[in-house]
């Protein structure tokens, strides 16, 4: 999955100047599958944990069910760090310190140490540069919590925007109390977690009035028999397929149901694991006219799902007769019985004949 990554000098330089008064303001709560938002303004990115202009390692990411309870939906975007050093977190734009709202939840089994930073251009800010603010933040194990960059007290410092190079420190403020003594102003703000390289969960996402919700992707599942029509007691091969949104096959475990037209459904067997092409394999041996469908359980990234039904009509063979001998149908029985009874009567008749002589 691709991050957004523009924290250079340059392009911190070029952004502050394009900005306009304030980010476009979104529509409320969008759900995302991953960390890609399609929004210039609010974005997932990874920023150096000592610097807002050092170098950093994007992490690896993931959707996860939980951890814990979700504060939104059940599912959340989970982040791998590369290495200790890198911080990876929302960055959002603001058009005023005074009425900053950003704020990110973050969950850690293991807990994790991040870092959030503020650049803002304000009236008492000389040309090319910026006051850049830095505040360390932490989430502890065991639940969720929730990092408001506004309530965060942060160290001040007077930077040259091309190089990021400190002009002078500037004191110990939250955004607010910041603006109150040095001006209002436009800027951006990047809050992020991963510095000790511990793995985490981002969820609720809050940045240039929109709010991220991420939940599971869309899978769908089909399936196929190798034969519509078999002998009772054959067997017959059932395949599945799952893929995702652009037809990827995603290779998801599934368990074959079964029922008798009308009936209650129940597995037929273990999960089936996806070959290499993607796509599971399963026999099975039928004696009657049988439903079959695939169950996908649910999974850290997706909803569990079904397949449609398939329906294979089992061909029952002729019921025998006690007297009738394996392969002999009841015409041929029928007509050697015939036949003999029509020599014994012959073999009467020609006695008498005989005897009459």
């Amino acid at each position: 999955m691709r991050f957004l990554r523009t924290l250079t000098g340059v392009a911190v330089t070029t952004l502050l100047v394009t900005m306009g008064a304030g980010p476009a303001r979104a529509d409320g709560t969008r759900t995302l599958t991953g960390p890609a938002t399609g929004d210039a303004s609010a974005f997932i990115t990874y920023v150096g944990c000592t610097s807002l202009f050092a170098e950093a390692a994007a992490p690896q990411s993931r959707l996860n069910l939980g951890p814990y309870s979700a504060p939104m939906g059940r599912r959340s975007l989970g982040l791998v760090p590369a290495a200790r050093g890198s911080a990876s977190g929302p960055y959002s734009e603001f058009g005023s310190l005074t009425r900053l709202d950003a704020s990110v939840s973050v969950a850690a089994t293991a807990g994790s140490t991040g870092v959030s930073y503020v650049l803002a251009v304000t009236r008492t800010s000389p040309r090319g540069t910026a006051w850049s603010g830095r505040a360390d933040v932490a989430a502890a194990p065991g639940s969720w919590s929730t990092v408001s960059a506004s309530r965060l007290s942060y160290d001040w410092t007077l930077v040259d925007l091309p190089t990021g190079a400190p002009l002078g420190p500037a004191g110990t403020a939250t955004p607010a109390a910041f603006a109150e003594e040095h001006g209002d102003g436009k800027g951006f703000v990047v809050t992020g977690f991963g510095c000790d390289g511990k793995a985490f969960n981002l969820d609720a996402v809050r940045g240039s009035g929109s709010t991220f919700d991420f939940e599971g992707i869309t899978l769908a599942t089909a399936i196929a028999a190798e034969r519509a029509r078999v002998p009772a007691g054959d067997e017959v091969a059932i395949t599945g397929r799952v893929t995702d949104a652009g037809g990827r096959v995603t290779g998801d475990p599934l368990v074959l149901e079964s029922r008798a037209p009308g009936g209650a459904w129940k597995p037929a067997g273990d999960p089936v694991l996806a070959e290499a092409n993607g796509v599971a394999r399963v026999v099975v041996r039928l004696t009657e006219t049988t439903e079959l469908r695939w169950h996908r359980p649910e999974s850290q990234y997706a909803d569990e799902g079904w397949s449609d039904t398939v329906t294979v009509t089992v061909q029952q063979a002729p019921e025998q007769t006690a007297e009738q001998s394996p392969g002999q149908t009841p015409a041929q029985e029928q007509g050697g019985q015939s036949q003999q009874g029509q020599g014994q009567d012959q073999g009467q008749d020609q006695g008498q004949d005989q005897g009459q002589d």
